[in-house]
């Protein structure tokens, strides 16, 4: 069986939930194939499947020494660095591709999720200002490449708001969690934001409105445990 049908094998197996069996296609093709790249990337995804996590770690950094330029090869090694705790390198990684790839992945422009994902590993890793810089980056020189991902545009700011507040630039953050707010891409998490700049700019009287219309009109009555925090902070 030529290889390219044995990783079609391992990818069937894979789907299947036969880890073992697709583990055993992948150890034999690396016998006799060690520099074959994508056998690398498949073994790794089961792996993460298996939440063996060390394991994918390993079989990621292989395949990049072999094949830099693997695609979706760097997302799942920075993923799986997140995952295990390695922020600071996750975001790193992320960094340098997203910079790699000014219009975006596969033609389909620039995501603002992964930059916003790329910010938040920063921040986890205790890198705020560095987290500060990489949004505004993207805000400077990558946002007007997005095209496909519009749905998610309001990820980066959300994320430089909530930045902002803990960085004690309050005005700044209720001023961009703002424009989260006017986006036709507003998601439940952006009212949120918006509700905790308004409180820290102490105008607690909109913020009370805010959160009624939030949870009137958005989670039809229900609050969530986030507005439960920012209601007795109000208070």
């Amino acid at each position: 069986m030529k290889i390219e049908e044995l990783i079609i094998k391992v990818i069937d197996l894979s789907d299947e939930g036969k880890y073992k069996e697709a583990l055993k296609i992948c150890d034999s093709i690396i016998e006799s194939n060690s520099d074959y790249d994508r056998v690398y990337f498949e073994r790794g995804v089961i792996y993460l499947n298996q939440e063996r996590d060390e394991l994918a770690l390993l079989d990621f950094e292989k395949l990049l020494k072999i094949n830099p330029d693997y695609p979706g090869a760097k997302d799942w090694y920075s993923k799986t660095l997140s995952d295990l705790g390695r922020n600071s390198k996750a975001a790193t990684v992320k960094l340098e591709e997203l910079r790699s790839q000014p219009d975006g992945k596969y033609g389909m422009g620039v995501s603002p999720n992964d930059w916003a994902e790329c910010a938040r590993n920063f921040i986890e890793a205790g890198y705020d200002e560095i987290a500060k810089s990489v949004l505004e980056e993207y805000f400077n020189q990558y946002e007007p490449n997005v095209r496909n991902y519009k749905s998610y545009e309001t990820a980066p700011i959300r994320v430089y708001a909530k930045l902002l507040l803990s960085l004690n630039k309050k005005e700044l953050a209720l001023s961009e969690s703002g424009k989260a707010i006017d986006s036709q891409h507003t998601v439940p998490a952006d009212y949120e934001v918006y509700i905790e700049a308004l409180i820290e700019n102490n105008q607690t009287e909109k913020a009370s409105i805010e959160i009624n219309k939030y949870v009137s009109e958005i989670h039809d009555g229900y609050e969530t445990s986030k507005i439960v925090e920012l209601k007795k902070r109000i208070k």
